[in-house]
């Protein structure tokens, strides 16, 4: 990851999360969303100037599937007992669904194709739409029953595109409607997460302002300039052999860069290229020195033609300072995810659990807890896990690991804060760094106070690197030897006042780098688990 050089502090510009406003955001995106959130942290603490930005990618075809859904069923309204982006998930799985069926159908009525193959993938969509209807049965019968036969949903969908990225009045109007109540459902997740945003764009916005005509204009009178499969392109293979180019703008060895091709035939424009619009605002905007793209490693290409188009396009200082900050995804045990088909698990749903978890943990230990407290427990441990991987590993979520109470989990480093805190609150009083007994640093003492000598170039690291795994491994083993100590040697009923004095500058020193640390990390500090 990036190590940045300052001899000041910097503007920095983290876009993150970024879902697409079609359904709610899923484990993935919870990833991103604390990745994202651990960066700009990391920048705030090393005294940079940070604007956290949401891009809200409210063109293609994916929003018009769930415009056109929402249209079909008349703006319907979201049931009290489901959140709007949750019922709005599944209009638009169950209408990317039926459209899906019915060109298939159709398929199968022409003879076109391989038959089998089109029976199979009309059985395995019949399949997901029926797990779709278990939850909103009501929505998936309305849709099924308001398609004429004549009508070709896929064409529909096409022509609410259009008409969005046009500015057709009455078709934004419910675009924009419909776009609010996802992204209205998604903010309150965020919140439930701890994170805010200081910017929300819209990706429509950069198109009727004129931003992405700009764009255009200037490719088309670029040298790279060229048609690529009869559409408009650029032609950016050459610039990216140039070895210098490739250095400079971090571009994987191995990675063939293919024409990036920058309007369809129909005139509409494509998101790579809305994407150069929208770093060019990003950076115009905040004077940044630096800008974060957090987005998936699948993503790659894309953001390396991306960073090619703007430095073909005279935008070189913007080319070399874009970071993609890459990610692998978010598995979950026998689930393939899949937001068409209504298939994910959302980040909502692991909190609800989690909650319920750090309800049982708590009772178990004869402890009473608020609602607010079990939801810091609850975001806590969500953010240690998409944190305590590599962002370059794949990351197997496990909710039973997320909450243990004895080792690997943000729950066992808010206990062990909670005891650090709880014995030096019946202390009282200024840790007495003065009069310390330092021949009394042997054994688990010593260990628990080379680790904490440690801790300032581990921080130094993880904040340069952006590798919060390294900061997670290195607090497990701090807790874990705290942990050691505390249940072994007794601290305020020791008798030798310097020693009893070297135990509690022991148990300060830790409780500060744990709450330093939480800072950083994003995680809550308890008073009691």
């Amino acid at each position: 990851m990036l190590a940045v050089r300052r001899g000041r502090p910097l503007r920095m510009v983290v876009e993150f999360v970024s879902a697409n406003p079609v359904h709610p955001l899923h484990i993935g995106s919870g990833r991103n969303a604390a990745l994202g959130d651990f960066i700009a942290r990391a920048h705030e603490l090393s005294g940079d100037y940070v604007e956290r930005r949401y891009y809200v990618n409210d063109l293609g075809l994916q929003v018009s599937y769930l415009l056109y859904g929402y249209l079909k069923l008349g703006r319907p309204e979201a049931p009290p007992s489901m959140k709007v982006d949750h019922f709005l998930g599944l209009v638009y799985a169950a209408a990317s669904t039926v459209a899906e069926l019915h060109k298939l159908r159709q398929e199968l009525e022409r003879s076109s194709g391989d038959v089998e193959s089109i029976k199979r993938r009309m059985e395995e969509l019949a399949g997901d739409l029926l797990r779709i209807r278990s939850r909103v049965p009501e929505i998936v019968d309305r849709l099924l029953n308001s398609i004429t036969p004549g009508e070709d949903p896929e064409e529909e969908v096409r022509r609410l595109s259009q008409a969005i990225e046009h500015g057709d009045p009455e078709v934004v109007e419910v675009h924009r409607e419909v776009v609010g109540k996802m992204v209205s459902g998604i903010r309150d997740t965020l919140r439930r997460l701890g994170i805010e945003f200081d910017r929300w764009d819209y990706e429509s916005d950069l198109v009727y302002s004129g931003l992405v005509d700009e764009v255009l204009k200037r490719a088309r009178s670029s040298r790279f300039f060229t048609e690529y499969k009869g559409a408009p392109a650029l032609d950016l293979r050459d610039l990216a052999k140039d070895e210098t180019v490739r250095r400079e703008l971090s571009l994987p060895k191995s990675l063939e860069i293919p024409p990036l091709v920058i309007a369809r035939s129909d005139g509409t424009t494509l998101y790579t290229t809305r994407d150069i619009a929208y770093t060019l605002k990003k950076f115009s905007e905040s004077g940044a020195d630096v800008v974060y793209n957090v987005i998936a490693i699948e993503q790659t290409l894309p953001q390396a033609q991306l960073r090619l188009a703007l430095y073909a396009l005279g935008f070189t200082r913007e080319a070399k300072s874009l970071v993609h900050y890459a990610y692998e995804m978010v598995n979950v045990k026998g689930m393939s995810m899949s937001g068409r088909r209504g298939r994910y698990v959302t980040v909502d749903e692991v909190l609800d659990a989690l909650i319920s978890k750090a309800y049982e943990l708590s009772a178990s230990r004869g402890v009473q807890i608020s609602e607010e407290v079990a939801l810091k427990i609850a975001r806590s441990a969500f953010k240690y896990m998409m944190l305590s991987v590599s962002p370059r590993k794949t990351l197997t979520f496990d909710l039973e690991q997320a909450v243990n109470v004895r080792s690997g989990s943000a729950t066992y480093l808010q206990y062990t804060y909670a005891r650090a805190n709880s014995l030096l609150s019946k202390y009282g009083g200024e840790p007495p760094f003065e009069d310390v007994d330092t021949e009394g640093l042997v054994g688990k003492r010593r260990e628990l106070a080379l680790l904490l000598l440690k801790f300032p170039e581990v921080f130094r690291k993880v904040v340069e690197e952006l590798t919060p795994e390294d900061l997670v491994i290195y607090l497990n083993k701090l807790a874990e030897v705290f942990n050691q100590w505390y249940d072994t040697d007794p601290i305020l009923s020791e008798p030798n006042t310097q020693l009893r004095n070297l135990k509690i500058v022991l148990t300060y020193g830790t409780k500060v780098v744990l709450e330093n640390s939480f800072k950083l990390l994003g995680l809550d500090t308890v008073e009691r688990i």
